[in-house]
């Protein structure tokens, strides 16, 4: 028993350490135990289970320093901020620097499920700051080869390289090897687009069969009647006169001199086409307006 006038505050701190030490026990187990390392679990539960607490937990784990997993969320340890991944490893050495989901990634090697719709055709193919955009030539080509998908903005229009969020041409020989070089001769880069040339419009397709042999806002045009003339649409189809930077049948006259006249009775000029009734003797051309073959005339087809 206690004797009066022998209380005093050592034998209440002696108590209080009495009932704290077990709890000291827990949190130093948790502390030196390979799952804080490995997991940042180093705080203990109100049961005495060791768990990821709080960022400090996290900070001092492997998944920090080797993955950016340096936030603590919902009981583990994730990448929450691309801050956690600039200081990892994986940074470093992988170029995973930017958090998507809890984890590291690179950017431009990822594609995001939240921009399916714009990848292929676009190549915005990452979330970034809200909005589906294009980092890489992989976005903008859809492959890392040589060849890009054909249904790329790279294959179709030379936009190989992604600038600002956007895929964009940035060489001309990104451009020559798309499908606006060959189809639209559009086959130089200009401000971030293929755009045609007069060299390319000249001996183009364009010219021989549509009589668009001149650039026009970065397209081939045609800027004069005598080219319209001098095209196998005016020979096969009536379009001899020019109209907005085109080749149209403008007139009766213009189809009466044509094959389509000859041949399938398709002799009057209306919105630019030459239509008309009787049985076709050879039919008109199936083909687009500056797919015409030469060799369809030579061969009499028309």
């Amino acid at each position: 028993m206690f004797r009066p006038g022998t209380w005093n505050g050592s034998w209440l701190w002696a108590l209080l350490l009495i009932g704290l030490s077990p709890a000291c026990d827990k949190a130093e187990a948790c502390k030196t135990a390979p799952e804080c390392q490995r997991q940042g679990k180093c705080s203990p539960d109100p049961r005495g289970a060791c768990t990821v607490a709080s960022d400090t937990d996290c900070r001092a784990s492997d998944p920090c320093k080797q993955h950016g997993k340096c936030s603590a969320k919902d009981g583990a340890c994730t990448a929450q901020s691309d801050a956690d991944c600039k200081e990892a490893e994986d940074c470093q050495k992988l170029g995973a620097c930017s958090a998507y989901q809890g984890s590291c990634v690179d950017l431009g090697k990822s594609v995001h499920s939240e921009c399916q719709k714009t990848c292929e055709s676009e190549g915005l193919c990452v979330m970034k700051e809200g909005h589906c955009v294009a980092l890489s030539r992989l976005h903008c080509a859809g492959t890392s080869e040589g060849k890009p998908e054909t249904a790329s903005p790279c294959a179709r229009l030379g936009l190989c390289a992604a600038d600002a969020g956007h895929c964009a041409a940035a060489s001309n020989e990104d451009c020559r090897a798309s499908r606006a070089c060959k189809d639209e001769s559009r086959c130089a880069a200009a401000s971030g687009v293929c755009v045609a040339t007069e060299e390319e419009c000249k001996k183009s397709t364009a010219c021989v069969n549509g009589g668009r042999c001149v650039v026009k806002d970065g397209k081939c045009a045609a800027a004069s009647a005598a080219d319209c003339k001098r095209s196998l649409r005016c020979k096969l189809e009536g379009s001899c006169s020019l109209k907005d930077g085109a080749c149209i049948a403008a007139s009766d006259a213009d189809c009466q001199q044509s094959s389509v006249c000859s041949k399938a009775k398709h002799c009057q000029a209306k919105d630019g086409l030459c239509i008309g009734s009787g049985k076709s003797q050879g039919g008109g051309s199936s083909a687009p307006p500056d797919k015409v073959e030469p060799s369809k005339l030579k061969n009499g087809i028309f």
